[in-house]
């Protein structure tokens, strides 16, 4: 914990909700180093079903929906 409050390690695992989801070496696809779920990147959105497209994404900064705020991740 900082000054600033707790650190941020990742983005929050959909299934266990820890912080530990990291990308993997193919594009769109990750896995949590907490509870070890694969999960891959949607092009459409489950909830409201907005469809984007699926750049390389290295990063956790594009894994929800711009108009709603969902995951655009699915367990594999």
């Amino acid at each position: 914990m900082s000054a600033e409050g707790p650190i941020k390690v990742g983005a929050d695992c959909p299934n266990c909700g820890e912080p530990w989801l990291r990308t993997t070496n193919l594009p769109g696809r990750f896995r949590c180093v907490n509870c070890l779920r694969r999960f891959e990147l949607r092009s459409e959105c489950p909830n409201c079903g907005m469809h984007s497209t699926i750049a390389r994404v290295m990063d956790t900064r594009n894994i929800t929906c711009n108009q709603c705020g969902s995951s655009l991740l699915r367990m594999f």
